[in-house]
């Protein structure tokens, strides 16, 4: 049913098209303003549109088929994008390095000042939460460091966002942590780690298994550490080629299928393990992660960690609640009430690592109180190293996942602080850019990296102009690493989960979309409890898995059985709408304007015709079936296949229309 036409009896459409709308055309009251009248105080907008035959309406307007093959569309890419020229030498490499036009525009003085604060405080950030989130990814507190330096330094190069902070970010973390302990479990030392440990038993007189575990949690045993580094670096390598590869082939449409309802959802999910993986160090426990598997992770570990209870440490527990309100606080009471009158906020992060640093020294906590520290940080940037390959195998589905929630995380801030700022990013290049800067921080014992919200506003709302910002982080990471990295060998562990659970409070409170998507959409709704199920249940790649999965269902539910409705007139106006959303409307006799929310294919075909005919009251099918049923005694019981049954029925379709228009046109 055609809704754009108010004629209650349009001419039936003949062989003269061009003649017809000619006629068409004439019959309507001439306007000084074609289409528009007034009446009284309200403007009514009349279509005045002329009727067509499909093959009248392609002929006047010259319509020609063009019949583009798959070798022609690949042909015409690669001469747009493998053209060689100056020009498009000069162009390509600027793509590859947006930095080049950025400074290019940058204004020293003016943009320098911010820059300079908003990377000093970035840096100092940077500092606690890549030492606290190494914990996440079961790995020395060193290399969180590391990640803090080599991405964001790499992405300086390649990166279109002015303001993200690249680096460690929980979820990815988690995800990374969860990858390597699961590797981890099924660790076994070298030959001669066993035969040392064997002499040494047989000397106590102490039996020894013929494998010994690497506990996930602790570092006590150096080929342990090693070996989760090994995954973690190789880890870090498959998500940037993953991430490259999906640059190259213009793959970054893939994450529209993580919608933001599944990602508050994933994210929201995933925050819960990550405080349960915290909330032992601040109650001093010891929860090894082989006693903790897939599924119902979660479930069997609060079973062992309320257990473990009456072995709390008190000094670290008490440690925890100080810094635990000490943060909140200082964030919530200082940070946001006065954010309009500081230039840069209280880095209270970096004041509670140094504090109990000092505290835990001279109190000696860690030896007579047994409270767990960090321990021996090495100093100075470590020698490039290839990850070991034969990890390679077991990761690249892992690798996989992570590449897609980084980047699809990553890409979703940038595009909102470019929004706020008025400029564009270009996501093929920052899949390129976060590739190559996993890529290279691998070599460099970095795990997988990601934006990080926080500190991303951070930088934004103290001054940041361009990545510039980053650099100056960068510089300030590095100092600590050549020569500050030791000072902190004393630094509760306990402190390092405080500060990670206190930054969770921006996840949770993601549970607040849940009234909001109630009353948008119920369907977005389903997808962020289901994820947010999922991810707590199962765990996280699981619940990544069944939470893009229910995704995908809900489309085809939506296409498939979509909404529909007979419109009507409002009084005094033309503006359609739902009949039985407003009481007060009016159909016209003789007319039904059928609204079909969804483009028509297959799936709802069927539903389609049903709700149409419903609309209508008329079935045409059944109705020349009925009538023609005496015409059609020459056809053989049995002999109609679904095509003839289908051309059968779309005659009987031709004649009732053809019989309508015929009546509608003696009436007039």
């Amino acid at each position: 049913m055609d809704s754009s036409s108010k004629e209650k009896h349009p001419p039936p459409p003949t062989e003269g098209g061009e003649a017809s709308s000619r006629q068409a055309i004439q019959s309507f009251p001439q306007q000084t303003t074609p289409g528009i009248t007034e009446a009284d105080d309200s403007t009514k907008f009349t279509p005045v549109r002329p009727v067509y035959l499909q093959h009248d309406f392609d002929k006047q307007h010259g319509y020609s088929k063009q019949s583009v093959t798959a070798a022609s569309r690949i042909h015409q890419q690669c001469r747009k994008h493998c053209t060689c020229g100056s020009g498009c030498i000069q162009g390509f490499l600027l793509r590859l390095f947006p930095f080049v036009s950025i400074m290019r525009q940058y204004k020293f003085p003016q943009w320098f000042i911010g820059d300079l604060v908003s990377g000093l405080t970035v840096g100092i950030m940077h500092l606690p939460q890549g030492m606290a989130y190494a914990l996440l990814a079961g790995l020395p507190s060193i290399h969180g460091l590391y990640v803090s330096f080599f991405p964001p330094l790499v992405y300086f190069f390649f990166g279109t966002s002015k303001h993200t902070s690249l680096g460690t970010m929980a979820v990815v973390c988690l995800m990374a942590g969860a990858v390597v302990d699961r590797q981890t479990v099924s660790w076994t030392p070298p030959i001669s780690s066993l035969d040392i440990l064997n002499v040494s038993s047989f000397a106590n007189d102490t039996p020894v298994s013929g494998n010994i575990t690497c506990d996930a949690d602790t570092n006590s045993n150096q080929e342990c550490v090693d070996f989760k580094i090994g995954v973690a670096t190789a880890l870090a390598m498959l998500v940037g080629f993953w991430q490259l590869m999906k640059g190259i082939l213009r793959l970054g449409f893939i994450t529209n299928y993580l919608s933001d309802p599944l990602i508050s959802g994933f994210t929201t999910g995933a925050a819960c393990h990550v405080f349960s993986s915290q909330i032992k160090h601040v109650f001093g426990l010891s929860i090894k992660a082989s006693e903790v598997t897939n599924p119902f992770k979660l479930v069997k570990f609060y079973f062992q960690f309320f257990q473990s209870l009456p072995q709390t440490n008190l000094a670290a527990l008490t440690t925890s609640v100080i810094c635990i309100l000490a943060l909140a606080l200082t964030k919530e009471c200082i940070n946001a009430r006065f954010k309009s009158k500081m230039k840069m906020p209280v880095p209270i992060e970096l004041i509670v690592v140094i504090v109990s640093t000092v505290v835990c020294y001279f109190a000696k906590l860690d030896e007579e109180f047994k409270v767990t520290v960090v321990g021996y940080i090495p100093t100075g940037i470590p020698e490039p190293t290839l990850p070991p390959v034969e990890h390679f195998s077991n990761l690249i589905m892992d690798a996989f996942g992570v590449s897609i929630v980084a980047f699809t995380i990553s890409v979703s801030m940038a595009k909102i602080l470019a929004q706020q700022q008025a400029y564009t990013i270009d996501a093929t290049q920052e899949l390129i850019a976060y590739g190559l800067s996993n890529v290279v921080g691998s070599v460099f014992s970095t795990f997988p990296c990601c934006v990080s919200m926080s500190r991303s506003l951070v930088q934004e709302t103290t001054g940041g102009k361009t990545q510039v910002a980053s650099l100056v982080s960068c510089l300030f990471i590095f100092i600590v690493i050549l020569f500050a990295g030791s000072l902190f060998r004393t630094l509760p562990r306990c402190v390092l989960a405080s500060i990670v659970i206190v930054a969770l409070k921006g996840m949770f409170l993601q549970v607040k979309d849940l009234n909001r998507l109630w009353r948008i959409s119920k369907f977005d709704f389903a997808i962020w409890t289901v994820t947010f199920l999922a991810v707590v249940l199962l765990n996280v790649d699981w619940g990544l898995i069944v939470g893009v999965g229910f995704s995908l269902v809900t489309v085809v539910f939506r296409t498939q059985w979509p909404r529909s409705s007979v419109l009507g007139r409002c009084p005094n106006s033309e503006i359609y709408v739902d009949t039985k959303t407003y009481k007060n409307t009016i159909q016209d006799p003789g007319i039904k304007i059928f609204r079909f929310e969804s483009s028509l294919y297959y799936a709802n075909a069927e539903r389609f015709s049903h709700k149409l005919y419903s609309a209508t009251g008329c079935d045409p099918g059944l109705l020349m079936t009925s009538q023609d049923r005496g015409e059609d005694k020459s056809a053989k019981e049995g002999e109609d296949d679904q095509t003839q049954r289908g051309l059968n029925q779309f005659n009987a379709y031709v004649r009732f229309y053809k019989k309508l228009w015929m009546t509608k046109n003696k009436r007039m």
